[in-house]
């Protein structure tokens, strides 16, 4: 890490002659923040951070680190702003940002991936409008995020959030350990029989041959079982109303897609404590460890988190590879697409830091910057191929940047250009050149057949009041209904989601079809 400090002065002006890009941002330099300096002539801007439990071996905490030195160093010092980073666990951060908003203790800048969650902090007069903030110090989020984005986060006139931009908008991929299938002469399941045979061959076969246990399907989530169940659904029967206003719990065939999930979980062919994994942590490691056969991830996770590369360096012969197995009766393979937006960025209303807050968003979207927060040091980390970062293989590359995500928070996504989609596709295949047909084929599969959910420029006051609960209801119903006893499965699905629908999820359907039906006129 010394070498990385030394070259911090220097790497503004070497970035912004690699990338032809202006590196004005108007801040003048006045010196540094140091222990002891005199706190009244600085500002502290405290700034949200995820903690997902994930920091790589001999990696430096993720409060002090090159990305935090960078951005006190690069942004901090020359604003007179000592930059403090609050840790959230990622699997707690809407509860403890309800209890920190509630009791006025948040920090200055917080975020939540949660729209109906975002509408409510609006609601409550809990979130302070960066409009007027926006106007004078948020011409290059302007630029980055574009007005299409940036209007996600109004609301009656006001800019409540100011939203990420999301670059790709795949939802889920599922991979396979496709030696495995060569280990047992199988071929890549191309259709939902074909998958749930392979699944029962690693059970039955597997371990005769490897000479140990291993766990079929490993990582298995509610948010990731939307394909299984958009390739159940009776497409001919849903309305855009429908996908819009409708739970999933009532959508026609959505009971027959959790009838085949309980079935693959009483046949062993599911991680028995699924429910307990709700963030992969414990997929990613067997995955690593080479104990589970596949899963269902974000598009190209296994990349972007490094746990493929972890992979091949535990077992070179290891091949993981994208498949698109749930098709319908009609041979498509329908999935939803992402919003293009992602994180709702939020200041609280009790915060005295807002036009800090800002400014700092704003430095974020200049080249040279994000640049860095999404690649680290040129000739270090990455050098630049065609005009696209490719990451370096090496231990300082695996140290600086497995959650350089959750500093480059206004970017979902590795990013180079605001006009050209396809360069930052290329941008996110090449990032890791070791994995670029991976995540080629993770992303073109996930995009294959999509379907978009209408966005209503208006959210229901009971989904404002019941959002967090039937949340945490769907998480709850997932759980009973796949590990129910076969022979109680449909009286589990009928009790719970008739219990769902009593508590909140009637009122919220109503009330959405009502706003759909206006916006539609």
């Amino acid at each position: 890490m010394a070498t990385a400090r030394r070259k911090l002065a220097v790497l503004t002006g070497m970035l912004c002659m690699l990338l032809a890009a202006g590196c004005g941002d108007n801040l003048t330099p006045v010196g540094s923040w140091s222990e002891g300096a005199d706190d009244s002539a600085w500002t502290t801007l405290r700034v949200e951070l995820f903690d997902r439990n994930d920091t790589p071996p001999g990696a430096p905490p993720i409060t002090d680190n090159f990305m935090t030195r960078y951005i006190q160093e690069q942004f901090g010092d020359p604003n007179r702003i000592k930059v403090e980073f609050v840790t959230v666990p990622r699997s707690e951060e809407v509860e403890r940002l309800d209890v920190l908003l509630a009791a006025n203790q948040a920090p200055d800048i917080v975020f939540t991936y949660d729209m109906p969650l975002f509408y409510k902090y609006a609601s409550q007069g809990k979130l302070t409008d960066l409009a007027p903030y926006m106007a004078e110090f948020g011409r290059d989020l302007e630029r980055v995020l574009g007005e299409e984005v940036l209007s996600e986060g109004r609301l009656d006139g006001k800019q409540f959030a100011i939203p990420a931009r999301r670059v790709l908008r795949a939802h889920s991929t599922s991979v396979i350990r496709e030696d495995w299938l060569n280990l047992l002469g199988l071929p890549l399941p191309e259709t939902t029989e074909q998958f749930h045979e392979t699944l029962k061959a690693f059970r039955e076969e597997l371990p005769g041959k490897l000479g140990y246990d291993v766990i079929p399907w490993g990582q298995f989530g509610f948010y990731h079982t939307i394909n299984v169940r958009y390739s159940f659904w009776d497409w001919s029967r849903i309305t855009e109303e429908d996908l819009y206003a409708k739970p999933s719990w009532i959508m026609p065939g959505n009971k027959e897609a959790f009838r085949f999930l309980n079935q693959l979980y009483n046949e062993g062919l599911l991680r028995r404590d699924f429910a307990l994994d709700q963030f992969s942590q414990q997929f990613r490691k067997d995955m690593v460890n080479g104990r589970v056969g596949g899963g269902t991830t974000n598009t190209n996770e296994p990349v972007y988190m490094g746990y493929l590369a972890d992979l091949h360096a535990r077992d070179p012969d290891a091949v993981l590879t994208p498949i698109d197995p749930f098709a319908n009766p009609n041979g498509r393979k329908p999935k939803p697409i992402l919003e293009k937006t992602g994180m709702f960025i939020m200041v609280p209303a009790h915060s005295k830091n807002a036009e800090a807050a800002v400014k700092y968003l704003n430095w974020m979207a200049q080249p040279e910057h994000y640049m860095t927060l999404q690649n680290g040091i040129p000739g270090e980390t990455y050098e630049l191929k065609d005009g696209l970062p490719v990451m370096l293989d090496n231990e300082e590359t695996k140290r600086m940047l497995y959650n350089y995500f959750d500093y480059c928070i206004i970017l979902n996504g590795k990013f180079v250009s605001a006009e050209d989609m396809e360069l930052n596709v290329r941008a996110n295949a090449v990032f890791d050149p070791r994995y670029e047909s991976f995540t080629l084929r993770s992303v073109e599969y996930a995009m294959r057949d999509t379907i978009e959910t209408p966005r209503i420029k208006a959210i229901p006051e009971s989904e404002i009041k019941y959002g967090s609960i039937l949340r945490e209801k769907d998480e709850e119903i997932f759980v009973k209904v796949v590990t129910a006893p076969p022979d109680e499965f449909d009286a589990v699905y009928d009790e719970e989601v008739e219990a769902y629908m009593r508590t909140g999820g009637l009122q919220v359907m109503e009330e959405k079809r009502a706003a759909y039906r206006k916006q539609a006129g």
